[in-house]
């Protein structure tokens, strides 16, 4: 997880069905909200690309994350 643009973005990788050897990828775009409290605005699943590998799950999984917060989201800095 990390921060971008005023948002948190993460990366995961979820495996197949059973009896499969890929992994999806799932994005998750979260804001900090008052009080300490963590509100997720947005999860992406992009069910269309599956991975070999798992690690390139997550980060692509992250990189649609990146793409969301700046595309569609405006800048929650605190400026």
């Amino acid at each position: 997880m990390e921060q971008h643009r005023g948002y948190w973005i993460s990366g995961s990788a979820v495996p197949g069905p059973p009896y499969t050897s890929y992994w999806e990828s799932l994005g998750a775009i979260l804001k900090s909200g008052r009080s300490g409290s963590v509100i997720e605005v947005c999860r992406l699943h992009d069910s269309g690309v599956t991975f070999e590998m798992r690690e390139l799950a997550e980060w692509y999984g992250l990189e649609l994350s990146r793409i969301a917060v700046d595309e569609c989201f405006e800048y929650a800095g605190n400026g």
